[in-house]
C-alpha cells in the first residue's frame, strides 16, 4: 500500500506520544469503574457504615441520588489525622499487605470508595472519632479537598454527596430516570440489609426538604443468627409462607438461608439473592446450579425465589476481580455446583403433601361467594360422554380399569378414608379434573399433571433398577430421513436405547422403529422419535448424562400421560389417586406446577359462615 496514494506523507505525519494523564483526569477515568451510578455510591458508603460497626444506618436522596446522596451511622468514626488520607486512592484500614486479600473479613478493602466518589462529586465527610470526643469535617469539590476543621456533628460518621457526575457529562446523560435510580438504590439496601439483620435501615426520598419520604424502614434484630424476620420483610410473606429453609453443611461450606417451594416461581431472577461470606454477589453460576438443583420441579422458563448465604473459606475464592467488588470467583467450581445441588434438594425433600398443596390465600379468596349475583344461576352440565380409559396399573405401568361397574356403591367408595392422604373421589369435572375428599379436605386433582409425574417417577425408577422395559411393536415403523440425519441419528442409538427406544438403521436414508417404552402405552412411535431427537439436540452440554436422561424421560411421560378432556370412570380415578400417594414429588408435575391442591374443612366452613 503507497500511502502516497492515501494522501499522506510520512513528513506530515505527527509521532504520537505517550504523555502522563493529570491526575484529576485519571481519578475520573478510574472512579467511573467503581461509582457508575447513585446505587453504587450508595452501595460503598453503606458497606463503610457496616465495617465500621454501625447497627444504625439512614440513607436520604434526591433526584434519584443525582443531585444530593447522604449516608449516616453511627459506627466508631473517623480519626481527625485519617480524614484527609479518607479522599486518597488506595488508602484503606482494612488491609496492610496483599497477603491480606485472601482473608478479607470487611466488605470494603480497595481504599477507592470515597478518593473515587470525591473526583467525580461534591463531597462532605463529618465524622466523630469514637475515641477522641470531637467532630471534624472535610469536603471535596470533584477532587479538590478542602482542609480538615471542626465541626457540630456529634455521632458517627455523616456523608453528603451533591451533583454527582456534573463534572462528566457523558456519564450523566447515561443515567436513568430518576425513578430508575431511586430503584436501584432501593435494591442496593436491601441486599445489604439482608445480610446484617442486626443493624436498623432507613431509606428516605427527598421530594418535601420539610418531609421526606419513607422508601424503607428496617429494624435492626437482637437475634444475629435469625435471618427469617428480616429477610419476610425484604421479600414479604409471601415468599416466607411458600418457602424451605435450607441448612446444609459439609466440610468444605455452609449454606443456610430459604428457598420457595417449587411452584411459587417468578419470569425473571430479580428475587434471587445470593451472599458469599456475607457479601452481596451477582453469579450466574450459583444462579443457573440453584436453578438446576431444582431439577424437573422446576417449571423450565420459571425461576425460585432464594435468599442463600453461603459461608467458604476465603482462601477458596477471589473477591478481587472488579471494582464494585460483586463478581467472584470460586477456585472450586463443581464443589459449589454439588453442594448447592445437595442443599436444595435436602431442604425440598424434607417433607412431601405438606402445605405447599394447600390452597394459597390467594386461590382460597376465589372460592368467597360473589354478593353481587342475584339469585341463583341455572348450571349447564356438559352433555356429552368422552370415552372412558380403560386403566389399571399393570405390569407395563398403565393405568387401567374393568370396564363393568362403572360406578360404586357409595358405602365401598368411603373404605378407608381416613387412609388415603388425597381421599376417596367423588365426581370428575371439566374433563380434567378429580374432586376427592379424605376425612377432613376436599382435593382437587389435575389428571394430565398428576399421572405424567406417576410415569415420569416410574421411568426413572426402572432406568435406575433393571432398565427400561421395552414393547415390541407388532409392525415396525420406518421412517425416512436424509443419509446425513440418518448418521446423527445412529449416534444416538445407545442413548435411544437406554430411553427405551429401539431402533436400527433401515437403508441408507431411513429408521426403523422397533420397540418402544412399555410405560408410555399406546402413542405414536414416530412422534415420539421426533421429539426425543429434539430434546437431546437441546439438552444443555454441560449438564451430566444422568440429567439429560431425566429431562427427556420427562417429555416422554407429557406422551404418555392420561390427556385432558378424557372423562375418568370411578375405579380410573381412584387408581390414579392411590398411585399419586406412592409416587416420589407427586404434588408436583414435571414442569414444577401443582398436581393437586386442598381445601381443608374448618375453611369450607368459614366460606359458608359456619365458623
Amino acid at each position: 500500500m503507497n500511502l502516497e496514494n492515501l494522501g499522506l506523507s510520512l513528513k506530515n505525519l505527527e509521532p504520537i506520544r505517550i504523555r502522563q494523564l493529570d491526575l484529576n483526569t485519571s481519578n475520573q477515568i478510574a472512579a467511573g469503574e467503581v461509582i457508575e451510578r447513585p446505587s453504587s455510591a450508595v452501595k460503598e458508603l453503606v458497606e463503610n457504615s457496616i465495617d465500621a460497626g454501625a447497627n444504625s444506618i439512614d440513607i436520604l436522596y434526591a433526584n434519584g441520588g443525582k443531585s444530593f446522596l447522604s449516608v449516616k451511622d453511627n459506627g466508631h468514626g473517623i480519626n481527625k489525622e485519617d480524614l484527609s488520607l479518607a479522599l486518597s486512592r488506595h488508602a484503606t484500614s482494612k488491609i496492610n499487605t496483599i497477603g491480606d486479600l485472601t482473608s478479607i473479613k470487611s466488605l470494603g478493602f480497595r481504599g477507592e470508595a470515597l478518593a473515587s466518589i470525591g473526583s467525580v462529586s461534591e463531597l462532605t465527610i463529618k465524622s466523630k472519632f469514637i475515641a477522641a470526643g470531637e467532630t471534624f469535617e472535610i469536603s471535596s469539590s470533584y477532587g479538590e479537598a478542602t482542609e480538615v476543621k471542626p465541626s457540630q456533628y456529634l455521632e458517627g460518621t455523616l456523608i453528603e454527596i451533591k451533583n454527582l457526575f456534573q463534572s462528566i457529562p457523558a456519564r450523566l446523560k447515561f443515567l436513568k430516570t430518576d425513578r430508575a435510580e431511586g430503584i436501584s438504590i432501593l435494591e442496593v439496601v436491601k441486599n445489604l440489609s439482608l445480610s446484617n439483620p442486626e443493624i436498623s435501615f432507613k431509606l428516605y426520598e427527598i421530594k418535601d426538604a420539610e418531609n421526606p419520604r419513607e422508601i424503607l424502614r428496617l429494624e435492626g434484630s437482637t437475634d444475629t443468627n435469625d435471618s427469617s424476620r428480616r429477610i419476610k420483610e425484604v421479600l414479604k410473606n409471601a415468599f416466607m409462607e411458600n418457602s424451605h429453609q435450607v441448612d446444609y453443611q459439609n466440610e468444605h461450606i455452609k449454606i443456610t438461608g430459604y428457598i420457595s417451594s417449587p411452584t411459587f416461581i417468578a419470569g425473571n431472577a430479580k428475587n434471587c439473592y445470593f451472599f458469599v461470606n456475607g457479601r452481596f454477589v451477582r453469579d450466574r453460576s450459583l444462579l443457573r446450579y440453584t436453578k438446576m438443583a431444582y431439577g424437573d420441579l422446576l417449571e423450565k422458563a420459571g425461576f425460585p425465589s432464594a435468599v442463600l448465604f453461603l459461608d467458604v473459606q476465603s482462601q477458596e475464592i477471589d473477591i478481587n476481580v472488579h471494582p464494585s467488588k460483586m463478581e467472584i470467583k470460586f477456585k472450586k467450581l463443581e464443589l459449589i455446583r454439588q453442594s448447592l445441588k445437595s442443599a436444595v434438594q435436602q431442604s425440598l425433600n424434607l417433607e412431601r403433601f405438606n402445605k405447599r398443596s394447600h390452597l394459597s390465600k390467594q386461590a382460597y379468596s376465589y372460592f368467597k361467594n360473589d354478593l353481587s349475583l342475584n339469585g341463583y344461576r341455572k348450571n349447564d352440565y356438559a352433555s356429552d360422554q368422552a370415552k372412558s380409559l380403560d386403566l389399571d396399573v399393570g405390569e407395563n405401568n398403565e393405568l387401567r380399569a374393568d370396564k363393568k361397574n362403572d360406578f360404586v356403591h357409595e358405602s365401598d367408595r368411603l373404605q378407608n378414608i381416613e387412609n388415603n392422604k388425597l381421599g376417596t373421589p367423588k365426581a370428575h369435572l371439566f374433563k380434567n379434573f378429580i374432586v376427592a375428599q379424605n376425612d377432613n379436605e376436599l382435593v382437587i386433582v389435575d389428571q394430565h399433571a398428576a399421572h405424567e409425574r406417576i410415569l415420569y417417577e416410574k421411568l426413572k425408577a426402572q432406568k435406575y433398577s433393571q432398565g427400561i422395559a421395552i414393547q415390541d411393536l407388532l409392525v415396525p415403523e420406518i421412517m425416512e430421513f436424509t443419509s446425513v440425519e440418518v448418521d446423527a441419528i445412529i449416534e444416538k442409538q445407545s442413548m435411544m436405547k437406554q430411553l427405551g427406544l429401539d431402533i436400527e438403521r433401515f437403508g441408507p436414508a431411513s429408521i426403523c422403529i422397533r420397540g418402544i417404552p412399555a410405560a408410555l402405552g399406546d402413542v405414536c412411535p414416530k412422534t415420539l422419535l421426533v421429539d426425543l431427537l429434539e430434546d437431546l439436540e437441546n439438552l444443555d452440554s454441560l449438564e451430566s448424562l444422568e440429567n439429560k436422561i431425566d429431562k427427556v424421560f420427562s417429555s416422554m411421560a407429557c406422551h404418555g400421560s392420561v390427556r385432558s378432556g378424557r372423562i375418568l370412570k370411578y375405579e380410573e380415578m381412584d387408581i390414579l389417586l392411590r398411585e399419586m400417594e406412592k409416587t416420589p414429588n407427586s404434588d408436583q408435575c414435571n414442569h414444577g406446577r401443582p398436581t393437586y391442591l386442598k381445601l381443608d374443612l374448618e375453611k369450607i366452613n368459614k366460606l359458608f359462615g359456619r365458623s
